[in-house]
């Protein structure tokens, strides 16, 4: 379907094909509750396109929430005091402790969450605490403990052609620190469920009456109406739109067909040029904690195949310095890392087991 991309962007209404403007766009959402927009988080392009979606819904007319992945549902009163523009840029990165919760940089959210403030529109948290995703995916649901379990929302975990589809995406990634793909599918199933279940209770409360609820996630969890659409659905059969945004490469179509699935990807496919050079940078693949008691920075996740993994980095290390200079925020990583530059080697001081030890990574290649 798609072989090449002319100009900047292209958007594809599907399963068919055609090419359709923005105009076009945005008529096609006029009759939906829910509009889902899946994200590859690091684009710039693509969050720049969700406020242009969001200002294009409040043009028709719509009264507009925004409901966001990127945080926690335990964050809600955070959220809604940014919303209500009570608190500063700075305090609330700090209240909703961004660099640890999410990690992107926060650049690529500021528009959107800048145009959420500036309009007083609502913000809504989907996500569960990530701690209980995590221990889903190393024990499985009859693993963790009573209390955990009470947390859980209504599981499906029988949609077959799901299962091959996050099958799929598993053997790319091994899974992380999932034990099994059985325990890594739950924990996939979980965040969907979780993030369906948020956004169906937001419309049976009295305040998503009347409501257009924007749902900005990764693309995974909107993709062929697997994840968070067809649970929302489930619950609650409002009609919906999905549009999935993709950055232009060769053979691009490998994203987005896949045969052991018989519905479309989404029912729109928007098409990007990549991120330039000057609004990407280099990471080196780790999950980030802070803590206060010990004050420092710990690895809670290394990513596989990443430079970390590859440089024997590994979950439980603290981060002590970076080329010599010691860190206290993860802020301070991340711009020593840009500052270092793509392709680089870097020296990480960490402490392991109690032993300070110095590690060379070496940073990824722009192209990747």
């Amino acid at each position: 379907m798609v072989r090449q991309l002319v100009g900047t962007e292209e958007i594809f209404r599907l399963p068919d094909g055609s090419l359709v403007s923005f105009s076009q766009l945005m008529n096609g959402l006029e009759s939906s509750s829910v509009v889902f927009v899946g994200e590859t988080h690091d684009q710039f392009q693509h969050h720049q396109n969700q406020v242009r979606i969001l200002r294009g819904l409040i043009e028709k007319g719509k009264d507009v929430v925004v409901a966001m992945e990127m945080f926690e549902r335990s964050q809600q009163p955070i959220l809604d005091s940014w919303s209500q523009g009570l608190m500063n840029e700075e305090e609330f990165l700090k209240e909703v402790q961004w660099e640890t919760t999410w990690g992107m940089d926060y650049i690529l959210y500021k528009g959107i969450l800048d145009e959420i403030k500036s309009r007083r529109l609502k913000v809504l948290g989907l996500n569960i605490e990530r701690e209980i995703v995590r221990r889903v995916g190393q024990h499985g649901i009859a693993g963790i403990s009573q209390e955990d379990r009470g947390k859980l929302p209504e599981m499906d975990l029988t949609d077959q052609e799901h299962r091959k589809y996050v099958a799929s995406i598993y053997k790319r990634h091994q899974g992380g620190l999932a034990k099994d793909f059985d325990t890594f599918y739950q924990a996939q199933c979980l965040w969907d469920e979780v993030m369906a279940e948020t956004l169906s209770r937001f419309f049976l409360s009295s305040e998503g009456k009347g409501k257009t609820v924007l749902v900005i996630a990764g693309s995974g969890h909107v993709a062929f109406d697997f994840g968070i659409p067809k649970r929302f659905y489930r619950r609650i059969p409002l009609p919906y739109e999905t549009i999935i945004l993709r950055t232009w490469k060769e053979n691009i179509e490998e994203d987005f067909n896949f045969n052991e699935v018989s519905s479309p990807f989404a029912n729109y496919l928007w098409i990007t040029q990549p991120a330039p050079p000057e609004r990407k940078r280099p990471r080196i693949g780790v999950i980030l904690r802070e803590h206060e008691d010990p004050k420092g920075i710990w690895i809670e996740r290394v990513m596989p195949e990443s430079p970390a993994e590859q440089a024997g980095l590994l979950p439980g290390d603290q981060f002590f310095a970076i080329e010599g200079k010691e860190v206290a925020k993860v802020k301070e990583i991340q711009d020593a890392l840009a500052e270092k530059g793509w392709g680089q080697d870097v020296s990480v001081t960490i402490i392991r087991e109690g032993l300070r030890k110095e590690i060379m990574v070496t940073l990824p290649p722009l192209e990747e």
